[in-house]
């Protein structure tokens, strides 16, 4: 289970692969899955860490109840 989240929080991004698509999923430093990511655009993103290897993080700018407001960004 991921541990306190706070403003400010930087997480790992990563794609999990599930049967014949890719679920984008953020991860805290001990690599425990905090949720997944879901917006326009995020396909490209799950195609450039597979296909081409580029680390991605997410930060973490607001909170509102169990809902996080990510900016990600390659690292």
């Amino acid at each position: 289970m991921l541990g306190p989240v706070f403003i400010g929080m930087v997480l790992a991004v990563d794609v999990i692969p599930t049967g014949s698509t890719s679920t984008l999923v953020v991860r805290d430093a001990m690599g425990r899955i905090g949720g997944s990511l879901t917006f326009l655009g995020y396909t490209q993103v799950i195609n450039c860490i597979v296909q081409r290897g580029v680390v991605y993080t997410a930060k973490v700018l607001a909170i509102t109840g169990g809902v996080y407001t990510v900016e990600v960004a390659p690292a």
